[in-house]
């Protein structure tokens, strides 16, 4: 950039996907599973709402179910919280956030993963605004069979969302993401970038490819770059 010009942002706003790419687990809800050791009859209730036989919010019910049966009894909303605080945020995610809000870049988070998980890597990551599935609480705090679904499993909504609550167009938003849910998004931002996408699920929407967080600075450098591609 000259000296006494004015940077035009082309990237203004950046969206991540959380599980598989701000944290290593691919799903916070399988996490969960595993945990309560469900994982089996969650399955079961995968592939019927792959199949049509259930819809997301039937769906959420019966995952929930599931935990409350395995305890035998109560869930409180802070033993979850616990749990989930063993994830780690990867550590390239602060410094890589921290860098692009420097240079007057917006951060969120958009995840068909649990709200429990989203809420805390928001904080650590500094983001602006995050959108996640939420769980559901009664008064005092037990988990409660029923969610909202405020993402459900594709994110183009959302995504739509949070770029006019910004009042940034989808043509100056950043996508990044690791799985097949991701493809809508993907397809309606200016900037969609896979990450560590190995089965090349994702080839056909994605116009970037990064391997680690930090390689997102290098990558954003480059589209503002002039002599970058547009």
């Amino acid at each position: 950039m000259f000296v006494g010009r004015r940077l035009v942002l082309r990237v203004r706003l950046v969206i991540f996907d959380v599980d598989g790419v701000l944290v290593p687990v691919k799903s916070s809800w399988q996490y969960l599973h595993d945990f309560f050791g469900v994982s089996r009859e969650a399955e079961v209730y995968r592939v019927m709402f792959e199949r049509g036989l259930i819809d997301y919010v039937r769906w959420m019910e019966l995952d929930v179910m599931l935990w409350v049966k395995a305890r035998g009894g109560p869930i409180h909303r802070s033993e979850l919280v616990e749990i989930l605080s063993r994830i780690e945020v990867d550590p390239e995610a602060p410094a890589v956030s921290r860098w692009l809000k420097r240079r007057g870049v917006r951060i969120a988070l958009v995840s068909g993963g649990v709200d429990l998980l989203v809420s805390r890597v928001a904080e650590v990551v500094g983001a602006d605004i995050w959108m996640a599935n939420k769980l559901s609480f009664d008064k005092r705090g037990y988990l409660v069979p029923r969610g909202v679904p405020l993402v459900g499993v594709w994110k183009d909504k959302a995504v739509k969302t949070i770029a006019r609550a910004l009042n940034i167009s989808l043509d100056s938003t950043m996508f990044v993401g690791d799985s097949i849910w991701d493809k809508p998004a993907m397809e309606i931002v200016g900037y969609p970038v896979r990450y560590r996408d190995e089965e090349g699920i994702l080839g056909d929407v994605a116009r970037y490819e990064i391997r680690k967080l930090g390689e997102l600075v290098e990558l954003v450098k480059l589209i503002e770059d002039e002599t970058g591609p547009l």
